[in-house]
């Protein structure tokens, strides 16, 4: 197991007063001391660019370098800012993915700026704006390892991950907060793939308040079902620690619990796992969760210090549809 990090990510800078701040990692890294793991730093690469322009428009990543070369902090959009240590961070984490793949081993990427909102020119599919995200290390990722499948279980829909990925037979399963409810408004279960693509997208959105009784029921039904059937030989795991019940920016009900059983049956599957930073932002979530996973990648797991959370009645059972209809769609192309 390793614990990808480098202190060049706390050098892409967001301006005072934004939650995807260099001080998100100050907090999971006291998880990782806690847990007793150890860091590993990116090696330099030069095939990083090479990698990217797998996934991403040559025009776009020019785009980023001029303003990193402003010397400034730089409005992209409402959400998202690019400073000058924007590119050497972003560039670094992508070194850090396709270290973590070469390995075959268990990683934890405690990387930023996170990426799973970045599709091939910058704003993906309907969204307003990039979400904070600048490259897309999940995709990177997916297009450089063979057999790849990326789970999402960032609280936001992964409509960057989803676009780059629509039409390639990569399996791409998001769980997220109802986009009728949240940013980025897409991640729809219809949303199934195009082309050779077909059938390897899928979306679960979940109602707001579902608790770790949900989650594990989505797990149980559909997410691990489908990625039995694929047989990945590598997992990527877009992991944001937003659904939490305790998190700012969204409204899920998960406690580390539900996290804890998600990341267990990921593990089951006994093939290496990266699991790549992308959202949370509550400090003490970051620090616990962050503990809580290298642990479970070093095979010392412990019970989350909180108890788990149930849905309430409403979310339960709108659940119940959203699963009946999830089951109705990919049934096309999986035995749920």
């Amino acid at each position: 197991m390793r614990v990808y990090y480098d202190d060049v990510f706390k050098g892409h800078e967001t301006g005072p007063g934004h939650p995807e701040n260099p001080r998100r990692l100050d907090y999971a890294l006291e998880g990782i001391r806690d847990a007793g793991a150890p860091l590993v730093a990116p090696r330099a690469r030069d095939d990083v660019l090479q990698h990217l322009e797998a996934a991403h428009g040559r025009d776009y990543i020019r785009y980023i370098e001029d303003l990193c070369s402003l010397g400034n902090l730089t409005e992209l959009d409402g959400d998202t800012w690019v400073s000058p240590g924007t590119c050497n961070a972003a560039f670094t984490a992508v070194s850090a993915i396709l270290d973590a793949l070469d390995s075959r081993e268990h990683a934890y990427i405690l990387a930023r700026p996170p990426g799973h909102h970045a599709g091939r020119s910058g704003r993906a599919l309907t969204a307003p704006t990039q979400g904070f995200c600048i490259f897309n290390t999940a995709a990177v990722g997916a297009l450089y390892g063979e057999g790849a499948a990326v789970v999402d279980i960032d609280v936001h829909h992964g409509n960057g991950t989803q676009e780059i990925l629509y039409d390639r037979d990569v399996l791409y399963i998001s769980t997220h907060q109802d986009p009728l409810t949240l940013y980025p408004g897409t991640g729809f279960p219809d949303e199934v793939g195009r082309g050779r693509g077909e059938g390897f997208n899928v979306n679960v959105p979940m109602p707001p308040g579902l608790g770790d009784d949900g989650f594990k029921k989505i797990f149980d039904e559909v997410v691990m079902p489908i990625l039995r059937q694929y047989g990945p030989r590598v997992l990527i795991v877009s992991l944001g620690w937003d659904a939490h019940k305790e998190d700012p920016l969204a409204d899920m009900g998960f406690t580390l619990n539900g996290y804890r059983y998600a990341i267990r049956s990921l593990l089951s599957l006994n093939v290496p796992a990266v699991f790549l930073l992308e959202g949370g932002y509550n400090y003490a979530v970051l620090k616990e969760g962050s503990k809580m996973l290298a642990m479970e990648l070093a095979g010392l797991g412990r019970a989350p210090p909180e108890e788990p959370s149930a849905s309430d009645h409403s979310a339960w059972g709108r659940l119940t549809k959203i699963l009946a209809e999830v089951r109705s769609i990919q049934s096309r192309y999986w035995r749920l």
